[in-house]
């Protein structure tokens, strides 16, 4: 380990074990450590792995909050986990067409119409439908950090956007 560490800086807090003795840490911890793996021990892919980690919590209602340009995906993740007995409520970023002249933010063509992302209403109807987990897919960044903040349940990501990489960001990091 490198002298500055956390682990040898701050042991206070980097070995601080506590936390996952408490039950219902512990209980995401175990849900968290089999979901990479099949029981025939082949790697799950991350939908898979969403659906195993749902199932395990006892999470039957997902909600999945999606970028319209990514609609086609946000809707096969649904039927898939529709597939593995999981009820899901799909909502659009575009949900509302509010304009963007109604929130002050500058159109590239000012004469047309051009409806803004909506994280805030994509949160409150995923609430108000009682969800237990939310999948973002490929919300812009920024939209999706209103939506976590947003959203009464934990919020986990399925696709990062990336319009440069095809939504494929570690790609520049390689």
């Amino acid at each position: 380990m490198p002298t500055t560490c956390p682990t040898r800086t701050r042991p206070d807090i980097a070995r601080d074990a506590t936390p996952y003795t408490e039950e219902l840490t512990h209980a995401e911890m175990v849900s968290a450590d089999a979901t990479p793996f099949a029981a025939d021990g082949e790697k799950r892919n991350r939908v898979e792995e969403l659906a195993a980690y749902a199932k395990s919590q006892g999470l039957g209602r997902i909600g999945i909050a999606f970028c319209v340009s990514l609609t086609k995906e946000a809707q096969k993740l649904g039927k898939i986990l529709r597939e593995q007995g999981l009820q899901t409520e799909l909502v659009c970023c575009r949900v509302g067409a509010i304009d963007y002249d109604e929130i002050g933010l500058p159109k590239a063509h000012p004469e047309r119409f051009a409806a803004i992302c909506n994280p805030v209403a994509q949160a409150k109807l995923l609430n108000a439908k009682k969800v237990d987990l939310v999948a973002q897919v490929g919300l812009c960044i920024g939209h999706d950090l209103i939506l976590q903040r947003e959203c009464e349940v934990p919020v986990t990501t399925v696709v990062v956007k990336d319009r440069a990489l095809d939504h494929h960001s570690v790609a520049a990091l390689r």
